[in-house]
């Protein structure tokens, strides 16, 4: 079947019947053991501060109260970062974004929990806190070196360009919204071992994250995942519910259930990372452009997380659909008090496409011409070496594909006959 016929096709999901019927079981429909006990997370109040002092007094004496626990109670790693530390599930000694989780405890019911963190008493030592791109650049607070990738002489072209324009472009953050919540199930089986139901888009990683933890092997870890309930990369590397939530099941012996609190749940964890981009650009009458530099920095807020895969792809694809012979792109990671930023759908490549295409556009005001002559231009295409700026070479029958594509679908169809 033609890609075409495929758009055009209504496809039912697979699970598309329960869901709008309510029989899909999401993690609050499972039958709970009739021991069960609720978890709280108790977050920090300052974006930057050491921590002087916790007093949990108040919190373990609260009604209903069973367990409480900090990072004095974490038997292995104390860390979910998936792929560099950087992310403890509970700090020692330092507040790094406001809403970082400090403690949790385990109560009778969801409402006593939830009643219990905030009699919490937390002495801090606030510090100066860095919240923006600009100013993180401003203090070279990076959690990595820039990358720089560079093809051509784009400074030399810029130069000679009979136009030439300067500017710069914010895409914003984005908060995910899944439909079910962040939310888990740990339930203590024999021999130390654990079954955990969780809404994660990442069940094997959540396994090795807890197992860590705990300081056991993975195999006496089972996640469960039924259905996700909307995650779009806001339940790909969220290990911490999960992880608490079974760390609470390992103190006290029972299971436990951690659903966040919806506000709880939006401050506590990461969104799609903010970009800022700042460009130099030059180019022909037609729009053509001869030279561009671009300066690209996101938003990874505390930790490194997924920001230098997210930031790669941002990286590469930054040309979109456009041929520069000459380009320098440097990207910048910066490191912010704030909730560290994860994966969200589109993975870093919208925000480097929503770059160029900014330039484009402006490219288009200036010379007061149709956006779409402009962009027609600077396609990848027949006649040209199609190298892009990372060193790939895009194939003709690629690029002819492409063009068969446009001719079917675009709006402006006669313009590419």
């Amino acid at each position: 079947m033609k890609n075409s016929e495929l758009i055009s096709k209504n496809l039912i999901h697979d699970s598309g019947k329960k869901h709008v019927s309510g029989f899909a079981e999401y993690i609050d429909d499972i039958t709970e053991p009739s021991n069960i006990l609720h978890g709280a997370i108790g977050w920090g109040k300052k974006a930057h501060a050491k921590i002087k002092k916790i007093d949990l007094k108040d919190v373990k004496n609260s009604e209903g109260v069973k367990a409480v626990v900090t990072y004095l109670d974490i038997p292995g790693r104390n860390d979910v970062g998936p792929v560099f530390d950087g992310d403890p599930i509970f700090p020692k000694t330092k507040v790094e974004y406001y809403g970082q989780p400090l403690f949790a405890v385990a109560a009778t019911s969801v409402d006593l929990a939830r009643k219990a963190v905030l009699k919490a008493k937390v002495y801090y030592k606030e510090l100066k806190p860095v919240i923006t791109i600009k100013e993180s650049l401003k203090k070279n607070n990076l959690l990595f070196k820039p990358r720089i990738i560079k093809k051509g002489n784009p400074t030399q072209k810029i130069l000679k360009s009979k136009n030439k324009i300067r500017g710069n472009f914010t895409t914003g953050s984005q908060e995910h919204f899944y439909l079910e919540g962040q939310v888990a199930l740990a339930i203590p089986k024999e021999d130390k071992n654990f079954l955990v139901y969780s809404s994660t888009q990442h069940p094997s990683e959540t396994q090795q994250i807890i197992a860590k933890m705990l300081n056991q092997k993975s195999n006496s870890v089972d996640v469960m995942v039924r259905r996700i309930g909307g995650g779009f990369g806001g339940k790909e590397t969220n290990f911490i519910t999960a992880a608490i939530c079974c760390l609470l099941s390992h103190k006290t012996k029972r299971p436990i259930k951690l659903r966040l609190d919806r506000d709880d749940d939006m401050i506590i964890t990461g969104k799609r990372h903010d970009f800022f981009s700042d460009y130099e650009v030059g180019f022909d009458d037609n729009g053509k452009i001869n030279g561009l530099k671009f300066k690209l920095a996101s938003r990874c807020g505390m930790s490194p997380d997924l920001s230098l895969a997210i930031n790669e792809r941002a990286l590469l694809h930054i040309d979109n659909a456009y041929f520069i012979k000459d380009i320098e792109v440097k990207n910048f990671l910066c490191k912010t008090n704030t909730a560290s930023s994860t994966a969200f759908r589109g993975f870093g490549g919208n925000q480097g496409m929503m770059a160029i295409e900014n330039v484009i556009d402006n490219i288009s005001r200036y010379l007061k011409k149709d956006s779409a002559d402009v962009r027609k231009v600077n396609f990848y295409g027949k006649n040209k070496n199609n190298i892009t700026h990372y060193g790939m070479k895009i194939k003709d029958n690629v690029i002819n594909e492409l063009f068969e594509e446009l001719k079917i679908k675009s709006n402006y169809k006669k313009r590419f006959q």
